[in-house]
């Protein structure tokens, strides 16, 4: 674990989509070195399911969750499963992401698309699963938006990728008006 955090988590229960590996396992396995209770939510099941063996090894405590994120089925069943774990749901990293490179004008729609669905449909479903049931705790609640710098700057080969993350930042904020603060 390359990744230190330095406040505690003891309590918290996080759901990391794209936790399989990469940076997504990395802060799946810093949360639960904190203290969290951690869902490790990925398309890729197997792998899922070595991270949270991996944690739990590790004396954390983890479960793997099957789940495509543009799948509102999916999503809400994946949600589920963590509150039956763990009984809660503090802390949403929406991490899950690809990467298609290729200029605009000749990107074809289906690449647009996939990258769309996943990156902002993705993250929108996610949100909402996790807000109805942050909404209902008392304590303050977080939601991540991973993104590169990319989401902030241009790039001629990125367009799907920046128009994601740009609207990502543009909604969240009106959902935060909304139930207890989160931090």
């Amino acid at each position: 674990m390359a990744t230190q955090l330095s406040s505690q988590l003891a309590g918290k229960v996080a759901l990391v989509t794209g936790s399989a590996s990469g940076i997504g396992k990395d802060i799946a396995e810093t949360y639960a070195q904190a203290g969290a209770a951690v869902g490790i939510a990925d398309l890729n099941f197997a792998g899922a399911q070595a991270t949270a063996d991996a944690i739990n090894a590790a004396g954390g405590k983890a479960i793997a969750i099957e789940m495509d994120v543009t799948s509102e089925e999916a999503v809400q069943a994946g949600t589920q499963k963590l509150i039956e774990a763990f009984g809660r749901y503090d802390i949403l990293v929406s991490n899950a992401g690809i990467q298609i490179i290729d200029p605009i004008a000749t990107m074809p729609y289906s690449n647009w698309k996939k990258m769309l669905d996943i990156h902002l449909n993705g993250a929108f479903l996610t949100t909402q699963a996790a807000l109805k049931h942050m909404y209902a705790q008392t304590e303050p609640s977080t939601v991540i938006y991973m993104g590169s710098i990319h989401s902030h700057l241009a790039s001629p080969l990125k367009a799907p990728y920046v128009t994601a993350y740009t609207h990502c930042w543009a909604w969240h904020e009106p959902w935060q008006e909304k139930g207890p603060p989160l931090a």
